[in-house]
């Protein structure tokens, strides 16, 4: 999972930063590089969602309020 994020999180700035020095030079280009862009935040969105319901799973497994 952790390999995931940093991939998507990579490619979400690289493909950023060249989407926008392609913007001077092939707007066409630019446009696939900002649909790679907005692929990589989605699935870097779905990754922290996931993440944060396995840790709220485990914190509600190991819930000791009821004493």
């Amino acid at each position: 999972m952790e390999a995931l994020k940093y991939l998507c999180l990579i490619t979400a700035v690289v493909t950023q930063l060249t989407g926008i020095l392609f913007l001077f030079i092939n707007i066409h280009i630019a446009a696939i590089l900002f649909i790679i862009y907005g692929i990589a935040l989605i699935g870097l969105l779905i990754v922290f969602i996931k993440n944060r319901y396995d840790e709220k799973k485990e914190d509600d497994e190991h819930d000791y309020r009821d004493y």
